[in-house]
């Protein structure tokens, strides 16, 4: 009985170390994989700006300005489902400031943008503390 049990642990162990060491293998591979630096040209673009994100300048000469000029800002379609209010009149925004911090001192200060639908201009901002 001893004898059996012994050769179990040993076969046990055996196995236990042949999986750590596929699943190591396993593991480096993928992390390889996540981790090659491929340069392009959408990687590049969105370093140099951030994404999502307006300046306190742009926001405070926002009036006037266009749908299309902020979607280029911030990478991404202005619309209904991104909206925080939408209604036949107005569209409104918020959109994070990138160089302004909030009340709190965190990085959450945000630039509230209405858009005319009709015009598809900017026709007020506001910049809560």
């Amino acid at each position: 009985m001893k004898k059996l049990l012994l050769c179990g642990m040993v076969l046990l162990s055996t196995s236990c170390a042949d999986f750590q060491q596929t699943v190591g293998e396993k593991m480096k591979a993928v992390n390889a994989a996540l981790n090659t630096n491929s340069s392009t040209g959408t990687q590049t673009t969105a370093s140099a700006k951030q994404s999502g994100k307006i300046t306190n300048e742009q926001c405070k000469t926002s009036i006037g300005k266009t749908r299309s000029y902020f979607e280029q800002i911030v990478g991404f379609k202005l619309n209904e489902s991104n909206s925080s209010g939408y209604t036949s009149f107005s569209e409104t925004y918020n959109l994070q400031i990138s160089d302004r911090k909030d009340r709190f001192g965190g990085n959450l200060a945000i630039c509230i943008i209405s858009i005319d639908p009709q015009t598809n201009k900017v026709t007020t901002f506001s910049m809560p503390t």
